[in-house]
């Protein structure tokens, strides 16, 4: 079954992890792809965006995901669950990873975002897909860097091979996130993917599919022009799981 994917919302595999999901079968769960209950105005992010209605901008934002998922030749599945800006209560980690199980369980390889940033849903997503992996019978998982929280200072010297402004050290701000994120640096070993150009275009496909979030990421064409180094890598960390007692 190759890859499974677990994106917490309709982007976020998909933006960080385009060179291991494009044509290798992979498949993309997102979990809170759901829309918001009936009634529901429009949330601060979606009126960022553009948008004068939740529900619409959802349904929308679905279709700019499958067509990042024809660009990938992936799959996608969905769990519908409503993101932090939808609902009013937590969602049930335990329904979240059940509802993982059975797409883990053929699964080669499991990919789950590592939470970098301090998005709730990302660490929520994370969570529940490491305990369905466990449940699944995997021993270990691809923790995927969210791409594009992980570059809010620019990638680290040591991810991109250039050096270090001395007045800018992103590479202790990524240690700290990954702390903060409640994983122990100990136990991942990342690896860094230097996209080729035609990766490069590909992910720049990506990112163009999903029209109504790049901007606000600062992902348009614009800011691509000004910071070709955005795409330029890709970075993930490969972690054991503890094992069952």
């Amino acid at each position: 079954m190759g890859i499974v994917a677990v994106s917490a919302h309709l982007d976020d595999a998909a933006l960080s992890a385009s060179v291991a999901l494009a044509n290798s079968g992979a498949t993309v769960v997102t979990v809170f792809s759901g829309l918001p209950s009936a009634g529901y105005d429009v949330s601060s992010w979606d009126r960022l965006t553009g948008a004068v209605n939740s529900a619409d901008r959802q349904r929308e934002r679905r279709a700019e995901d499958a067509a990042a998922m024809r660009i990938l030749a992936a799959q996608a599945g969905y769990l519908d669950e409503q993101e932090a800006l939808y609902r009013s209560t937590e969602p049930d980690l335990d329904r979240i990873s059940e509802a993982m199980v059975p797409y883990f369980a053929g699964a080669d390889e499991v990919w789950l975002p590592s939470a970098i940033g301090g998005h709730g849903d990302h660490a929520i997503a994370r969570d529940a897909g490491l305990r369905a992996a466990a449940t699944a019978g995997h021993e270990s998982v691809v923790l995927y860097a969210d791409f594009p929280y992980v570059i809010i200072y620019g990638w680290p010297s040591w991810v991109s091979g250039e050096r270090a402004d001395p007045y800018l050290d992103a590479a202790s701000w990524l240690s700290d996130a990954i702390r903060a994120a409640g994983l122990a640096a100990a136990a991942l070993t990342p690896q860094v993917i230097a996209l080729t150009e035609e990766q490069r275009q590909l992910k720049a496909e990506v990112v163009a599919a999903y029209r109504s979030q790049a901007p606000v990421l600062r992902l348009a064409p614009a800011d691509l022009a000004r910071e070709p180094a955005k795409l330029g890598y890709e970075l993930y960390w490969r972690m054991r799981l503890a094992p069952k007692p």
